[in-house]
């Protein structure tokens, strides 16, 4: 098989790998498409604490079940269309046995701790399989970054009377809005880049604030007539941008940080007694994956918006450049493995 190895800090070479042998508890399968996250690019350049090369990313795709190892006995049968969630737990932790393999002391996930989507092939385990049913190969790709943003809004405890202002309009905080839209609420979407915010009004935002040229905190406080918003979700990482979340939520509001950094914050401890705050940190699914499947069927073409480019698996190098360096004109760059028909 072929595979897209980054074998350096921004070095991607397309190399022929053996074919991977599943285990009994493992699917064979074939790539179609898989998206480039944001912490892919981390990856990619060597900034992510895990960075370990030569190694084959990618955790978000869409692919065709070839075979299913010995102890399957679930429906997915060979040439179904299948998402995978890219969560490689070992079930019997703290947080696995109360229902947070999510934040397993062992987690692993596909393109970061171990080989990934970037190939034509692929085996994991049977557990992680979702069938797409009727979905197309890009869409089905989306599945996995939605999931992302179901988690935000799961934690956050978003319901239809919320008012939710997202920082961060990245895949994760498009994500996020699309999932708290679905939801009910009323959300407006901050970010720097204009052709982002285009984006968030398209996908449902209210309401947007562009960072650096309005007077965010303002923009915030009107479109809540001076209470503040009920959810704030931090997409960024950036510690000024959690303290002015945390500074505009209304008292008594909840607060989720998805956004990753190893920066500190600084923030008065007054404000989590005087505003009795409910601050939470998001990490990848716990449970929500087939909500987030189920979301995408249901929005199905609306989504499609939110990606930009397309190339080859030949064009790896070219594809992660691109989404590195230009990200005001890149939000999700797929790659496309093998056929998708």
């Amino acid at each position: 098989m072929r595979a897209a190895v980054t074998v350096a800090p921004r070095r991607i070479e397309v190399k022929e790998l053996p074919d991977p042998t599943p285990a009994p508890d493992e699917a064979l399968l074939r790539v179609e498409v898989a998206g480039i996250c944001g912490s892919d690019l981390h990856m990619f350049d060597g900034t992510n604490p895990y960075a370990n090369f030569p190694l084959t990313q990618g955790h978000e795709f869409s692919a065709r079940v070839v075979a299913l190892g010995s102890a399957y006995q679930g429906a997915v049968k060979p040439g179904d269309r299948v998402t995978v969630e890219p969560l490689i737990y070992c079930g019997e932790c703290f947080p696995c046995r109360h229902g947070r393999p999510n934040c397993c002391v062992r987690l692993k996930v596909l393109g970061v701790h171990t080989d990934g989507a970037f190939a034509e092939m692929i085996s994991v385990k049977s557990r992680a399989l979702f069938p797409a049913g009727s979905l197309d190969a890009e869409l089905t790709a989306l599945v996995e970054p939605v999931s992302i943003g179901m988690q935000v809004v799961t934690r956050g405890q978003v319901t239809g009377d919320d008012t939710v202002v997202v920082y961060g309009a990245g895949v994760i905080g498009q994500a996020t809005l699309v999932c708290a839209r679905d939801r009910g609420a009323r959300v407006l979407v901050v970010d720097k880049l204009p052709s982002r915010l285009e984006l968030a009004r398209k996908l449902g935002a209210e309401a947007t604030a562009e960072a650096g040229r309005e007077d965010v905190a303002k923009v915030i406080a009107d479109w809540t007539n001076g209470e503040g918003p009920a959810v704030a979700v931090d997409a960024t990482g950036v510690p000024a941008v959690i303290r002015a979340a945390i500074d505009a939520v209304a008292p008594s509001g909840r607060i989720v940080i998805v956004g990753i950094s190893d920066q500190e914050v600084s923030i008065p401890v007054i404000q989590f007694s005087r505003k009795e705050l409910t601050i939470v940190g998001s990490r990848n699914n716990a449970g929500v994956f087939g909500q987030a499947l189920d979301l995408v069927q249901r929005l199905n073409d609306r989504l499609r918006v939110l990606v930009t480019h397309r190339f080859p698996l030949d064009q790896a190098q070219d594809a992660l450049d691109l989404a590195l360096d230009r990200p005001q004109h890149a939000e999700k760059v797929l790659l496309t493995i093998t056929d998708t028909k």
